[in-house]
């Protein structure tokens, strides 16, 4: 008789504090983003001293992302330690800003004059036009880390509806080759949309595509501005490759609804009732029962939509109640049913000539919702005039 041998578990922080830091951007362009907390949180634990500023950087920003501010804040105080300790000046300064940036009273004004004080010299020598090393003086060899700061310059001037000037930082950004440069592609597009030139943004998403093909929040953002042009051909490939990076539901639906565009709605059904019976992992929906999530829903509406385009109200009707079996309060799907009756009731009214009925057969309808809506307006309609009559 030999004794069982003794089964050795690793903790969850030895398994992923092992993994490259590299796994847990990668991670987060996919949009993954709790899994790249969870991932550079761990790291900390065990990371040697070189990697703990970056994990700090990577933590502040997903949690500012979030919307965490207090925790972002203390990640952000902490990264401003570590990068002085391995003389990262630039980035130093850059977590000193975005912490100003949460600080209560504070805010985007603030974070963009302390920002416009640490890029003073550099704009300076920039406008002088000097460039390359003569740039950088004092920051020799932090070029990237210099890119950084002028694209979260952008991004503040962003939100402050400042486009033109954000234009400028991002292209800055660019030029410098900053840290992870199809993020400053990424602002630059969207800040081109907001001045309306939506060519030259679909042009600055594919480039940070090209610069990142993994980058997710790209291929979403391409999606939209070439969706102003009507170019549904490039849409479709463009869609069919993100679904490979992350099977969204919302990009589930967008294929569906276009192929119902292109009169392929068997296709688009198929596609959403294969997605519907397996659905796509969300990390914000582990806790959810089975066909229950968000995911789901967004399925079983646009499967409905496309449905009550072909007429068939009935099926319609049938996924708008399992949807408000599993949420009664659900707003979208309550208006698509609304809808869905009041068509059933001008076509059956129509018919028999009597539309004065239609307020107050839709009424009824919403009322009790019957699971038969046509079999219950002809039910009802029947004993409206039957009391008319008697009457």
């Amino acid at each position: 008789m030999t004794k069982a041998g003794r089964i050795r578990t690793e903790s969850m922080i030895d398994r992923l504090g092992r993994k490259p830091l590299s796994e847990g951007f990668e991670l987060w362009d996919k949009d993954y983003m709790l899994g790249a907390l969870r991932l550079f949180q761990c790291k900390l634990e065990v990371a040697p001293p070189f990697e703990v500023a970056a994990c700090l950087d990577a933590v502040g920003d997903i949690l500012a992302g979030i919307e965490e501010p207090e925790e972002a804040l203390e990640h952000y105080n902490q990264a401003v330690d570590k990068y002085a300790m391995i003389n990262k000046t630039v980035l130093a300064d850059l977590m000193r800003c975005k912490a100003v940036e949460l600080q209560e009273g504070k805010g985007t004004e603030a974070a963009l004059e302390a920002v416009d004080k640490c890029l003073a010299s550099f704009d300076a020598r920039i406008s002088e036009g000097k460039k390359g090393e003569e740039v950088l003086c004092e920051a020799k060899g932090q070029g990237p880390a210099l890119g950084r700061m002028y694209l979260y310059r952008a991004e503040l001037l962003k939100e402050m509806e400042k486009f033109e000037e954000a234009l400028s930082a991002a292209d800055t950004a660019i030029v410098l080759n900053c840290d992870r440069v199809h993020l400053a592609y990424g602002t630059q597009g969207d800040i081109l949309m907001e001045l309306d030139k939506v060519q030259d943004a679909v042009d600055a998403y594919k480039q940070a595509i090209d610069s990142k093909p993994s980058f997710v929040a790209a291929h979403e953002s391409c999606i939209k501005a070439m969706r102003c042009d009507g170019d549904e051909d490039a849409v479709m490939g463009v869609i069919d490759s993100v679904l490979k990076l992350h099977p969204k539901a919302v990009l589930i639906r967008d294929k569906a609804f276009l192929l119902s565009t292109k009169k392929n709605d068997d296709e688009a059904l198929a596609l959403l009732d294969d997605a519907i019976a397996n659905p796509p992992h969300e990390e914000t929906e582990t806790l959810s029962a089975a066909g229950t999530g968000p995911s789901v829903i967004t399925l079983r509406k646009a499967k409905s939509a496309i449905l009550a385009d072909l007429a068939r109200f009935e099926e319609a009707n049938a996924e708008l109640t399992t949807i408000l079996s599993i949420d009664a309060e659900e707003e979208e799907a309550l208006l698509m049913r609304k809808d869905i009756y009041i068509t059933l009731a001008r076509e059956y009214l129509g018919k028999h000539d009597i539309p004065h009925y239609l307020d107050t057969l839709v009424a009824k309808v919403l009322d009790t919702k019957p699971d038969a809506p046509i079999s219950f307006m002809i039910e009802t309609i029947e004993k409206e005039l039957e009391k008319e009559k008697s009457g």
